[in-house]
């Protein structure tokens, strides 16, 4: 506790903002995320776009993992629903983003709750299974099936140019208005993710993640509670899915492969299991280490382009080797140093 600071009733305790360093740190850094795309190049503004879909996605699977303890193998396809749900909202509807946004993420918590029903029976790996099913499903099968068109609209689906919030209300169509609308969508799931934690359904999925035996000896009823991680993880991942086919203007089975499940693990365990700013410090890095990295090998070494990967792989190595807990817990132990430098103790 900062020195001359003290808690005198438990709502200061839990607060978000606690401390006087963080309420003024807050206030500095409010306005950057807002002004930032004005004084950005295009490119960049299309990158932390990404960053904002992705670390929805993310902090999906980090309720279903980090909180509930549940292995999913299913990212891509979650996303993929949320993706054709959504845009047969906005195309065949024309209920405009939100609307679809609501429907994609609602359809996708409906899926992985089905998909989540093995837990009755089965944990872990096995559970994992059944989301990997999925996986091969939904974006192997079911959305390259001309047989199901009437369902999802197509395998191959253009986006509007321009789509309205709700209905014709404020149309979204350039990259700074998509990158407001991914900015206050990651914004308000963080909050929610802060807050579930703090909760008493969070604190559940806490026991159920420790140990589920235990926690149903004490009375929670764990099959109901690991759905509802299901529903609120899937929820989050539907709405990323519907971000991102708004993102890139096209959706595709192809987009929602397996390897897009694999990043986001990446993501969640560089940045560092359990932390929501871990969720957002391990998209942003990875995002930018491969942006960067590209960008470096096409400027100097253009021959090793196809190496990008590698090189990546190389670096996340080291990383991990450096710090298995992520980079959160990294910077946890360099404030704990300069909170107590020159001393050593």
């Amino acid at each position: 506790m900062p020195c001359g600071e003290y808690f005198t009733s438990y709502e200061s305790r839990m607060g978000l903002i606690r401390w006087r360093t963080q309420r003024i740190a807050f206030l500095l850094a409010l306005p950057i995320p807002l002004l930032a795309p004005f004084f950005m190049s295009g490119s960049l503004v299309s990158l932390f776009t990404l960053i904002f879909i992705f670390t929805i996605a993310v902090l999906g699977l980090h309720v279903m993992l980090s909180y509930a303890g549940e292995i999913v193998l299913a990212q891509g396809a979650f996303m993929a629903i949320g993706a054709y749900s959504a845009t047969r909202v906005i195309i065949e509807l024309e209920l405009g983003l939100l609307p679809a946004m609501f429907v994609g993420g609602l359809i996708t918590a409906m899926v992985a709750v089905v998909f989540g029903l093995p837990s009755w029976r089965v944990k872990g790996f096995y559970v994992a299974i059944s989301t990997l099913a999925l996986q091969f499903i939904a974006v192997q099968f079911f959305f390259r099936r001309r047989e199901f068109e009437v369902i999802h609209g197509g395998a191959q689906q253009n986006l509007p140019a321009e789509v309205g919030l709700v209905g014709d209300f404020v149309t979204i169509g350039t990259a700074t208005q998509e990158y407001f609308v991914a900015l206050f969508a990651m914004l308000l799931f963080a909050l929610l993710t802060f807050n579930l934690s703090r909760t008493g359904y969070g604190r559940m999925f806490r026991a159920i993640h420790e140990n589920d035996l235990s926690a149903e000896v004490l009375g929670i009823n764990v099959f109901r509670n690991k759905l509802l991680a299901y529903a609120i993880g899937g929820f989050m991942v539907g709405v990323a899915g519907a971000l991102f086919a708004l993102y890139i203007g096209v959706i595709d089975p192809g987009f929602y492969e397996i390897d897009i499940t694999i990043k986001h693990y990446v993501m969640l365990l560089l940045g560092g299991m359990g932390r929501v700013w871990g969720v957002i410090a391990g998209v942003s890095t990875v995002e930018l280490l491969e942006h960067y990295l590209l960008d470096f090998l096409v400027a100097n070494f253009p021959e090793a382009t196809a190496l990008e990967p590698f090189f990546f792989g190389i670096i996340l190595i080291v990383v991990l080797i450096v710090e298995p807990k992520g980079i959160m817990a990294a910077l946890g132990q360099l404030k704990e140093y300069l909170r107590k430098w020159p001393y050593a103790y």
